[in-house]
């Protein structure tokens, strides 16, 4: 990637662009290139990339509403993250064995689980500010939540940014519906009841000073006039931590692009539990590893004990056996248990027949 310093300016300039991006300080410079889209659009030889770029263009416009149903808390974000979302619903279209290749549908109501823990920050993550476990209900029944946040002291379980004086925790819910392709116009489409009377909803808690910390807080949060038809949506969960500066008059200004926030739960249909049940652990690891503030945790590893190259015979492989994760929620993990034998190679055998070979090569040396 190339940067401008001295000279600043923005557009394009023959055969270059130059632009700004968050999180850089400098002016990027990209040189123009590649097929023209009519080619793309119309040659034989970009037919399997258009249908690719047909399911990419699915999450692009899913993604679009993610980042809508977290609106409230999107400006705590550090980076830009929308690659990162466009990512992880890629993985989702991916797990469609009926549709085809162009066609797939992105259904994360199915499996929810592949977006909780997202975080909106790459720098100073949520759980790096508070560090108790922040517990919550979701109910897609009613459409609300409530997210119980533990006392918080500083320098204890709280640490938050020490150039801003004041802290109050956002909450941020929104249904995400899924989409799938309409084949008569040939674009993805979400159900044809989410309309745009379908937006987030926030509550904030009271301005605290962040020298001292906050008493443990409930917040509730519903939506209104928000039912969607069918089970094809996902309630999201986001919570966040907003900085502010004291004015006057006690009035409490808010920090731009200061805070951090996450996904902290997503609730699914209840329909098609079993597919979410049986989710392959190396997706959810893929996904997690796409972007920032996700990290694997015991429940997503499916543990594999490989022999040793040097065994030379093999015990018999004990059956899974099932144990339960130690994240709450979480789906149980089968574990290959190994015997020694298999691990580290039952040599006896192969010890004994050396020893004969070598006193049958030297039988002056057998009293030895």
């Amino acid at each position: 990637m190339a940067f401008l310093e001295d000279l600043k300016m923005s557009g394009s300039l023959g055969n270059f662009s130059f632009y700004t991006m968050r999180g850089v300080d400098k002016t990027v410079v990209r040189q123009k290139g590649g097929p023209s889209k009519e080619y793309v659009k119309n040659s034989p030889t970009f037919k399997v990339p258009r249908l690719y770029m047909s399911e990419f263009g699915g999450c692009s416009k899913m993604g679009k509403e993610v980042r809508l149903m977290m609106h409230p808390v999107r400006t705590l974000a550090d980076y830009n993250f929308s690659g990162f979302i466009n990512k992880a619903l890629k993985t989702v279209q991916k797990l469609d064995d009926a549709g085809e290749l162009g066609r797939r549908s992105i259904t994360l109501s199915k499996y929810p689980g592949l977006l909780e823990g997202f975080s909106l920050n790459k720098y100073t993550t949520f759980d790096s500010v508070i560090r108790t476990p922040v517990t919550y209900t979701l109910s897609r029944e009613t459409l609300s939540a409530r997210v119980n946040i533990p006392t918080l002291l500083r320098d204890i379980n709280f640490h938050p940014n020490n150039r801003h004086a004041r802290f109050r925790i956002e909450v941020s819910l929104g249904v995400v519906p899924d989409f799938t392709f309409d084949a008569r116009e040939g674009v993805y489409k979400p159900p044809v009841w989410y309309t745009k009377m379908f937006a987030p909803e926030s509550i904030s808690s009271p301005w605290y000073p962040a020298l001292k910390g906050s008493p443990a807080t409930a917040l509730e949060i519903a939506l209104k006039d928000q039912a969607p038809a069918d089970e094809g949506y996902s309630l999201m969960l986001t919570v966040g931590v907003r900085y502010g500066s004291p004015m006057e008059d006690n009035e409490v200004q808010e920090v731009k692009r200061a805070g951090t926030a996450k996904v902290v739960g997503i609730a699914g249909r209840t329909v098609g539990a079993v597919a979410e049940a049986k989710q392959p652990a190396e997706v959810v690891r893929a996904v997690r590893a796409c972007t920032y503030g996700w990290s694997a945790t015991a429940s997503d590893q499916a543990v594999e004990v490989k022999p040793r190259a040097e065994a030379k015979t093999a015990s018999p492989v004990a059956p899974p056996v099932e144990i339960e994760s130690p994240v709450e929620g979480s789906e149980k993990v089968g574990i290959e248990e190994v015997s020694s034998s298999l691990a580290y190679g039952d040599t006896r055998g192969d010890t004994r027949a050396s020893e004969d070979a070598h006193q049958a090569r030297h039988p002056d040396k057998m009293g030895t």
